[in-house]
């Protein structure tokens, strides 16, 4: 655990949610045990609960493993009085390690961001983090442009499909995360209490018209990649019909070939020409004219 104090707010700002932290919190503050096993446990739904000391919530912030190429989700548990704010780290997050970094450096710093409260710095952290989603928004983005640029470039692979639904399941997966948080941050922007008072509702309203945004945007992606998978399932479903009309043809112009050597293939006497040996070059000269002749029918039709 790392504290921070300035002037009348202290900041509790635990790395991970192991058991020293879990510890830590029993022995030096009386939250709920229900809140205390939310912060012990795995990953929880995004939530506030609000008693007369103190909030807890649960927030949720997207972030991108470049390795991977997928969204993952960091949480961040909080508790909340009007003297202390107690933040607890579910994943990674550089963001938040390095506002942690330049608060503890930095004295301006630390006054823009602690000087107006509890509630305030609270707001400060969690616009920081909102707005750092938008790096996610930007690299699904970039990642739809490519996506786009190959299947109309008709030079789309096996690993076109795989991009596609990576992408589209990264969207979801942001979704996933923006619905919940929408919600938790309604219900800070209507609160009042003495740890997150009424005049902090405009600060807590700007974080979730930037959550609208994202979400609107993510919507539209959803929507674009929608599209996008029906357009590459298109082109795959014609270049597969082109290639059975292709084959179709061939099998139909070998078909009066098939049909003449199984006709004098047979063991039978007699065969109509069967004892004119050059006969069967007139024979093969009128099955290519056939043959070329359905050729140039196929191709007036733009069969082929």
């Amino acid at each position: 655990m790392k504290i921070i104090t300035h002037k009348k707010v202290t900041w509790h700002y635990f790395e991970e949610n192991n058991d020293d932290a879990v510890k830590k919190l029993e022995k030096d503050f009386a939250f709920h045990q229900l809140d205390i096993e939310d912060v012990s446990s795995g990953p929880q739904q995004p939530k506030t609960d609000f008693y007369k000391d103190y909030l807890f919530a649960i927030f949720h912030f997207p972030g991108y493993h470049k390795e991977e190429g997928r969204v993952s989700v960091f949480e961040l548990d909080v508790f909340l009085s009007e003297d202390y704010l107690i933040t607890v780290c579910k994943g990674e997050n550089s963001r938040l390690r390095d506002v942690y970094q330049h608060i503890n450096s930095d004295d301006e710093y630390r006054e823009d961001m602690m000087g107006q409260g509890a509630g305030f710095f609270l707001y400060k952290l969690l616009d920081i983090l909102t707005e750092d989603s938008w790096g996610v928004i930007r690299k699904i983005s970039s990642q739809m442009n490519d996506i786009e640029e190959e299947i109309y470039s008709e030079e789309t692979t096996k690993g076109t499909v795989w991009r596609i639904a990576l992408t589209r399941r990264n969207l979801i997966r942001l979704r996933r995360i923006l619905n919940p948080q929408l919600v938790v941050l309604a219900s800070l922007v209507s609160v009042d209490k003495p740890y997150l008072k009424k005049s902090l509702s405009l600060y807590y309203d700007d974080i979730q018209d930037t959550l609208n945004r994202l979400q609107a945007i993510t919507v539209g992606n959803v929507e674009v990649m929608n599209t996008l998978h029906n357009v590459n399932e298109s082109l795959i479903s014609q270049r597969t019909n082109s290639v059975i009309k292709l084959l179709t043809v061939i099998s139909v112009s070998l078909l009066p070939m098939t049909l003449l050597t199984g006709f004098y293939g047979m063991n039978v006497a007699e065969l109509p020409f069967a004892s004119h040996p050059n006969f069967v070059w007139m024979i093969f000269g009128a099955l290519f004219l056939i043959i070329f002749m359905a050729l140039v029918i196929f191709r007036r039709k733009d069969w082929v």
